[in-house]
C-alpha cells in the first residue's frame, strides 16, 4: 500500500468511528475483566481487598486523619 492509498483509506474512517471501536473494545475488555474478578474463590477476593486497603490507607492517612470505620483491624497472624 502506497503512503497515498494510505492515506486515503485512514481519511475514509471517521473520527466517531474510530471512537466507537475503541470504547467497544474497552466494554469488552472490562466485562472479561470482571467475569474473570468474579469467577475468583472468596479467599482470594478477599486477600485482594485487604492488600488494596494496606495499599490505600496509608495515602489517606497522609492527608488527613482516618475516621473511625475506616481503621483497619489487626488481622495479621
Amino acid at each position: 500500500m502506497t503512503r497515498r492509498t494510505f492515506l486515503q483509506a485512514t481519511v475514509a474512517v471517521s473520527p466517531a468511528a474510530v471512537l466507537a471501536q475503541i470504547s467497544r473494545e474497552a466494554s469488552d475488555a472490562k466485562r472479561e475483566w470482571h467475569r474473570g474478578q468474579a469467577s475468583r474463590p472468596l479467599r482470594e477476593k478477599v486477600a485482594l481487598l485487604l492488600e488494596l486497603q494496606r495499599q490505600d490507607l496509608p495515602l489517606i492517612s497522609k492527608r488527613r486523619a482516618l475516621r473511625p470505620w475506616e481503621k483497619p483491624w489487626p488481622i495479621d497472624p
